[in-house]
């Protein structure tokens, strides 16, 4: 059959090269750095005998976790539940071995308009909706198939992973509630929370929703909890998670609406997403322009590695930033960290995914 009948085009190679290149100048940008002064090297401290008082909540060897974007699952996890990525595997039985297990969130801007399917047109575990875009950060609407939930499951089998999924609330009048209940039914006890919402906060400057305000987020967070009460097919009521704040809002406007306590019974955790800057106007042309210094106190987290400061994220800095940071977190009675895996087209993710 011929390439016209097949409908190909054949690309100059110039042009295939430089779609390679747009397709990877994010992920394999590797820039000349100049090097800064080192700092001081002599400092003092003073060592504290006996009890100590103000210890936090004893922490666990799976403090340290991972949040994948829903959008790239089937590049990080696998592609379906016979063909897992290897060095994922090999990366969550190494943490294991450490730690005991791992703690793994499958969500993000993604989680809001996922929706879950019979089947696939095409056969596929997840599709993406590129026609579907409609907001300043490119996020994708997707659907997907019980086959991803069941590729977790596996994993979860082979490396003891447990996991935190995200419920949409982009329609909260229409409550899309088949990942909850295929959720608890295929991964059981390995589903350890649901997130009500992904950075509500976020909902108006991304133009996701129109303005929503600590008040309607609470209030729509009940009559979350109302429907998964009146849904049999999910056993276990008090695996949510919120209000997962990108600092838009502070946690005491929400606490203020008497969020954690009226809710206190379907609470499995309080989760908030650190952002102490953004990177975003060097991508999508919004918010404030930054440089390479500027964004130092943020560039392991979500959207600090996103465009013009690629090193950091990879960088031995990096990962002494994030342990000081966690280690903060840590005795400041926070659970669990999880450090983010975008894909392709960011820099900060913390591990190299599979190709």
């Amino acid at each position: 059959m011929s390439n016209h009948r097949l409908g190909l085009r054949r690309l100059p190679l110039p042009h295939i090269r430089a779609q390679l290149h747009m397709t990877e100048r994010y992920y394999n940008h590797r820039p000349h750095l100049v090097l800064p002064h080192p700092p001081s090297s002599t400092w003092t401290s003073d060592l504290q005998s006996g009890d100590v008082s103000g210890v936090s909540i004893q922490q666990q060897g799976s403090f340290f976790g991972f949040s994948i974007e829903f959008g790239v699952t089937t590049q990080v996890l696998g592609l379906n539940s016979s063909f897992l990525q290897v060095p994922f595997l090999n990366l969550m039985a190494n943490l294991r071995q450490r730690g005991g297990s791992v703690r793994v969130r499958v969500g993000g801007n993604t989680q809001e308009t996922a929706t879950l399917v019979a089947s696939t047109p095409d056969g596929a575990a997840l599709e993406k909706d590129y026609a579907g875009i409609a907001n300043p950060t490119a996020t994708l609407p997707l659907v997907f198939a019980t086959e991803i939930i069941k590729m977790m499951a596996e994993i979860s089998a082979l490396t003891n992973v447990y996991w935190y999924m995200g419920v949409p609330f982009n329609d909260t009048q229409h409550w899309r509630l088949q990942i909850a209940e295929v959720g608890e039914a295929m991964l059981g006890n390995y589903l350890i929370g649901l997130q009500g919402g992904n950075e509500p906060d976020l909902y108006s400057r991304h133009g996701h929703r129109p303005d929503v305000s600590p008040q309607d987020y609470k209030d729509e967070f009940g009559l979350l909890i109302d429907a998964m009460n009146a849904d049999s097919n999910i056993p276990n009521k008090d695996l949510l998670i919120g209000p997962n704040l990108a600092g838009m809002w502070s946690p005491t406007d929400i606490w203020e609406t008497g969020f954690a306590t009226d809710f206190n019974q379907n609470l499995a955790a309080l989760g908030v997403e650190r952002y102490p800057t953004d990177n975003c106007d060097a991508q999508f042309g919004i918010g404030t322009p930054r440089t390479g210094p500027e964004m130092l106190p943020t560039f392991l987290t979500h959207q600090a590695g996103k465009t013009i400061v690629p090193w950091l994220s990879d960088s031995f800095r990096a990962a002494l930033w994030g342990i000081d940071y966690a280690l903060q977190l840590a005795y400041s009675n926070f659970s669990t960290v999880l450090f983010h895996v975008g894909g392709q087209s960011v820099y900060y993710n913390p591990f190299t995914r599979s190709y």
